[in-house]
């Protein structure tokens, strides 16, 4: 897509101090359907974590993913969980009574956005504003360019090249997600998780935002949330 840069352009990681900003993740509750984390470092992306559906307990589910997720997270980073389908709402719970900055993510809800700058258009669904935003973020005709640095990940560019916008009576349509699923023969879990991580927590290139106080060699010291995984029947944690 338009704005997109390699991973080859980017030696070990993301740029020198900038923290993790967050982790989108498309749910998976078990089966076929695997699980996407996106991680985001400002503008910067990780090549993109799938875990296998087959590789994750039905029975346990929320905390096998969240589990996973905090494996991840550093810096404090915020965490955004698609809803869609049902199979996010116990991996959300999980990771919000551990007291991880968790967003919930339903592509369905309405917003009151609309484009950038002219204001003259409006979303239809929260699904469409997200990836909308995430378009205008690739855009390479910006001042100073496009902010997005994304992994070399050809199944990647076609789940976000893939869907089309409709515009109808000043109202932006994303086509219908089982469309694009026809048409890829596949679910576009990575190009969902990468929208979503770009609509929640800082941006602080394409924010103007300054970079928080930097500790240890350059990076902020990363925290690791102790994993409350619940009770026995004796009342102790396990």
């Amino acid at each position: 897509p338009a704005g997109t840069r390699l991973l080859d352009r980017v030696t070990d990681g993301p740029p020198l101090g900038v923290p993790m900003c967050c982790i989108g993740d498309d749910a998976s509750g078990g089966g076929d359907d695997p699980m996407a984390l996106a991680i985001r470092h400002d503008g910067w992306y990780a090549p993109i974590i799938i875990v296998k559906g087959p590789d994750i307990p039905q029975d346990r589910s929320g905390k096998h993913c969240a589990g996973i997720i905090m494996s991840y997270r550093r810096d404090d980073a915020g965490v955004i969980v698609d809803m869609g389908g049902g199979y996010g709402a116990s991996t959300f719970e999980q990771l919000k009574a551990n007291g991880i900055d968790v967003r919930a993510f339903k592509g369905a809800e309405g917003t009151t956005q609309r484009t950038k700058p002219d204001q003259q258009l409006g979303f239809a669904n929260m699904r469409t504003q997200v990836y909308w935003r995430f378009r205008e973020a690739l855009d390479p005709g910006q001042p100073n360019g496009s902010p997005i640095w994304l992994p070399e990940d050809q199944e990647l560019y076609a789940d976000l090249t893939a869907p089309t916008f409709l515009e109808d009576r000043k109202l932006i349509t994303l086509e219908a997600k089982d469309k694009v699923i026809e048409r890829l023969g596949r679910s576009p879990n990575k190009g969902d998780a990468v929208v979503m991580a770009w609509s929640y927590g800082p941006r602080y290139v394409a924010d103007g935002v300054p970079i928080p106080t930097i500790e240890h060699g350059g990076r902020i010291r990363p925290r690791y949330p102790q994993v409350i995984m619940g009770r026995s029947k004796g009342g102790r944690r396990r």
